[in-house]
């Protein structure tokens, strides 16, 4: 697992709110802003993940124990 798969997902939520916040400065450099917008979209596909694999383990718990 890398560095970022293992932060919280609040983590990553807040990281691509400052880089949203970057991104929208008028003095970012092309390069830096390339950079950002590439970290980004990275934070944003693990967050999508770790939400998919959550929904998938809730659904299981919710198979598992309809019957309680």
């Amino acid at each position: 697992m890398t560095k970022k798969e293992s932060q919280t997902y609040q983590d990553m939520l807040e990281q691509v709110e400052g880089i949203i916040a970057d991104v929208s400065k008028p003095d970012l450099d092309l390069d830096k802003l390339i950079e950002k917008v590439e970290s980004g979209y990275h934070l944003i596909g693990t967050m999508k993940n770790r939400l998919e694999e959550t929904k998938q383990k809730v659904e299981q718990l919710n198979a598992k124990y309809d019957d309680l």
